[in-house]
């Protein structure tokens, strides 16, 4: 077949091109980007564990920079193992489990407090007026950021990846008028925090103050950071709490043993991330030759790791099609693997679980308008966007 990332079957949902790839062993090429495309989770898995050094990640990670050369932000995200950790050590405190148990109280209430106009309303969209507003404003306070520029904030990082159909790349004019104001916004916060440093708090005070080999970050740096915290920190993790509301809602029976066993929502959440990987796809560039699946990667090509098809490896689960709370998975691929392996996982887990079980704790026996759940449409993030629904008695 014809896989292309930026095509629009691909965008609006690739699942039903993941299965036809994986019917092959071994990575997809693509010629058009130079690119192979990781479709399988033993690929994704041992080139990440075996072959980080032989990779660089200084292209940057989604498929805008490295496909299409769009501008990379100079961040830890993009930087190779060792600069990685350095600057990624800055923060890594306050992502350990103990730290961010430490926080639950405070998630805990804010989602009650957001939960609550909305249970008087008894129909809403579980995504845009709940779990998106919850985690703008959690990712915001971890940065020092007041609720209202955390929201707003993070409405122009969605409007800089909307897409529209038949779209490539951060290419239209909305995306360019999102940015301009996110990015002139975010220099002049910056600005007014190097005039008056004891405004800043959170990640950003620590940034700020940080020197590693005797380097300090510019201005740049830290609106990249700070755009990178917002994205990761209330991008993802949302869509994973939709789709477990939707699919818990196509499964009656699983939705039953949930609001009936509350402990069993870590379960909902999981299987939610595995099935439905909010993640899609993230990139590397070789730069020494890799061999995966019968297949030599060239130093120079690029690599396509795709999450969302090896977390419905047939190889690797049982059932991998099917939405199943109660599978035991060993390994997934849900937090990504290897050195890069995502900095929140812990804080993801534990205010994704509250969010749901704050849901349904309130929620009876809810229902989900399904014809009006709509998918976000782009080449990176994957997943509902709205998810309507009403509460039940």
């Amino acid at each position: 077949m014809d896989y292309d990332p930026f095509s629009d079957a691909a965008m609006r949902d690739p699942h039903a091109q993941y299965l036809e790839l994986r019917k092959k062993s071994g990575p997809y090429f693509i010629e058009k980007y130079n690119a192979w495309a990781l479709v399988h989770f033993d690929d994704i898995w041992k080139v990440s564990v075996e072959h980080e050094a032989d990779m660089t990640f200084t292209a940057g990670q989604p498929l805008t920079n490295v496909l299409l050369n769009e501008p990379v932000p100079h961040a830890f995200p993009s930087m190779d193992l060792s600069e990685h950790r350095k600057w990624r050590r800055i923060v890594h405190a306050d992502y350990t489990k103990s730290n961010v148990e430490s926080d639950r109280p405070r998630i805990e209430a804010l989602a009650r407090e957001l939960l609550a106009p909305l249970v008087e309303r008894g129909r809403f969209d579980f995504y845009t007026d709940y779990v998106n507003r919850l985690f703008a404003i959690n990712a915001g306070h971890n940065l020092g950021l007041g609720r209202d520029e955390s929201i707003e904030w993070r409405r122009l990082i969605d409007e800089t990846m909307h897409r529209e159909t038949g779209q490539v790349g951060t290419s239209s004019p909305r995306n360019h008028a999102a940015a301009m104001a996110l990015f002139g916004q975010l220099h002049a916060y910056v600005e007014g925090l190097r005039r008056n440093p004891e405004r800043a708090g959170g990640h950003i005070r620590k940034y700020l103050e940080a020197e590693v080999d005797g380097r300090r970050l510019e201005n740049q740096d830290i609106v990249s950071l700070l755009v990178i915290f917002l994205t990761v920190g209330s991008g993802t993790t949302p869509n994973v709490c939709a789709g477990a509301v939707y699919y818990l809602a196509q499964h009656p029976d699983q939705q039953q043993a949930v609001l009936g066993d509350r402990s069993l929502t870590p379960r909902a959440f999981f299987e939610a991330a595995r099935y439905d990987q909010p993640t899609n796809i993230l990139c590397r560039r070789a730069i020494r030759d890799i061999p995966v699946g019968g297949e030599t990667i060239r130093a120079g090509q690029n690599i396509l790791m795709v999450y969302a098809s090896g977390n419905r490896d047939e190889a690797e689960f049982e059932r991998a099609g099917e939405f199943d709370i109660f599978r035991s998975c060993p390994r997934d691929l849900t937090y990504g693997i290897g050195g890069h392996k995502c900095l929140g996982m812990h804080l993801a887990t534990m205010a994704g679980t509250i969010a749901l079980d704050e849901f349904f704790r309130i929620s009876g026996r809810y229902r989900v308008d399904s014809a009006n759940c709509t998918r976000a449409y782009g080449e990176f993030l994957s997943g509902f966007d709205h998810v309507p629904v009403e509460l039940g008695a």
